[in-house]
């Protein structure tokens, strides 16, 4: 599994590389300018987000943004973040935020392109960045590629990753067999998502608040706690963006070329785990924007970026509680183990809490991104295969539970805690090479319909704030 993992690392570090960094940085990037920085209208359209629109669609807007931040904050906002300062060390934190600000822009454009070209399909509003890659740019080959993706990346950071990170979370803090939580998990799943997109959005609608509440709460307890130590955690992550993680260790000797080189492979971490985080790029979301009741594609567009606001104040709580804790300099510390150290300085309810927030966070991932495969899937061979699917998205949950967290394909289980954090590693590296599957297509797909975007914010978005 070493060696498997050591090139899964070495493949995803290329990709993920200066030029990937340098693409969603600059597509992030000129977005922002070339819409006129519509980052300012975040809390109109927060406010805007839980008003009725009487437009066309299958949910309410409110009920389509609680399923992508449901799928976007989910276990990436907390055990991402905490991978991203164990291999990134704290500048990855900077880098996050950084490269979150900028795709916000990228996120109103994936929805609003998802939303202006969006169909209707036995009775619901269906879209993403296939259908416009059909029906805008014709170019099904690539819509293909990027739906094929889709369905990767939903059973392997949707199902297998959410599910293992929750049976690891219950064996670190409770001792729970992975088994008996990932046949939990399965059923839970199956529940929910037996209703298809109305269930999945009531159930997000109330599960998201309550998740987001009860996480932010306790994080800020953790931070005020250690309150003289936050200067000094900034400090770190401030700095580490720039010197990267060889230097922060204190390494004698350490040469230019090796900050340097440190330094890229905090950003190259920062900006994936960003994508990952807040799924800005990736195209996801834009899946769940169509199915939005929305009088406008631009209205829908913005209100559906308020979910990288959401997602970028929670993964900068959560990276700065995982700094104040310390042991992210502890190679044999990962993930959950990570995250746990940290809040179980609240002596008696860090630890539930923690839990509780990770169980939620993961199963409204789940259920997201249930959906998104399942709408990837309709568009490569038609909605007859929705119940199977379903099927089969639920037993991959019962594995990545179960198998996830004692051993990663077949190899031999034990108990030992480097072998779980390896198999944990293994999940979040075979992630970020499915994200890739997604990510190049659909900033294809946006850099060709960047003059489109642009008109579509100039006639819509600005009379929507007057």
């Amino acid at each position: 599994m070493e060696t498997l993992l050591h090139y899964i690392n070495v493949l995803n570090g290329f990709i993920w590389g200066p030029p990937m960094i340098l693409l969603i940085f600059g597509l992030g990037i000129y977005f922002t300018f070339q819409l006129g920085f519509i980052q300012k209208y975040t809390f109109k359209a927060i406010a805007l987000s839980v008003k009725k629109d009487g437009g066309a669609g299958t949910v309410s807007s409110f009920g389509s943004l609680a399923v992508m931040v449901g799928a976007t904050v989910g276990t990436g906002s907390i055990l991402g973040v905490t991978t991203a300062v164990a291999e990134g060390g704290p500048g990855a934190i900077f880098w996050m935020v950084v490269a979150g600000i900028f795709n916000f822009a990228v996120k109103y454009c994936e929805c609003t392109a998802a939303v202006k070209y969006r169909v209707k399909r036995g009775g619901e509003y269906v879209g993403g960045p296939m259908y416009v890659m059909t029906r805008v740019l014709k170019m099904k080959w690539l819509a293909v590629l990027f739906a094929g993706g889709t369905i990767c990346m939903a059973l392997a950071a949707g199902a297998l990753l959410q599910a293992n990170s929750i049976a690891d979370v219950m064996r670190e803090g409770y001792s729970l067999n992975p088994w008996i939580i990932g046949f939990l998990v399965a059923v839970f799943t199956a529940v929910v998502t037996v209703g298809g997109v109305k269930r999945i959005a009531a159930y997000s609608e109330w599960l998201v608040p309550v998740m987001g509440s009860v996480y932010l709460l306790i994080a800020i307890i953790v931070v005020g706690m250690n309150l003289p130590k936050v200067p000094a955690a900034i400090w770190a992550i401030l700095s580490g963006a720039f010197t990267g993680k060889a230097a922060l260790g204190g390494a004698i000797g350490t040469t230019v070329y090796a900050v340097v080189t440190s330094a890229i492979n905090a950003m190259g971490i920062g900006v994936s785990r960003s994508v990952m985080c807040t799924e800005a790029g990736l195209g996801s979301a834009a899946i769940a924007a169509s199915a939005g009741k929305t009088s406008g594609a631009a209205r829908m567009g913005i209100i559906s970026a308020t979910s990288v606001f959401w997602t970028v104040f929670i993964c900068v709580l959560s990276g700065l509680v995982v700094v104040l804790a310390g042991d992210w300099h502890n190679p044999d510390v990962y993930a959950a183990n990570l995250c746990n150290s940290a809040f179980k300085t609240v002596p008696y309810i860090g630890t539930p809490v923690l839990t509780f927030s990770l169980i939620i966070f993961s199963f409204t991932t789940i259920i997201g991104w249930s959906y998104y495969g399942e709408k990837a899937l309709q568009f490569l061979i038609g909605g007859r295969w929705a119940k199977p699917w379903r099927i089969v998205y639920v037993l991959t949950c019962a594995v990545g539970g179960g198998l996830g967290t004692a051993f990663s394909l077949g190899w031999t289980i034990s108990p030992d805690a480097f072998e779980i954090g390896l198999s944990t590693r293994f999940m979040w590296g075979l992630t970020v090479l499915m994200m890739t599957l997604m990510t190049l297509p659909n900033v294809y797909m946006l850099w060709r319909l960047r003059h489109k975007l642009k008109q579509e914010t100039k006639r819509n978005l600005q009379k929507l704030f007057k």
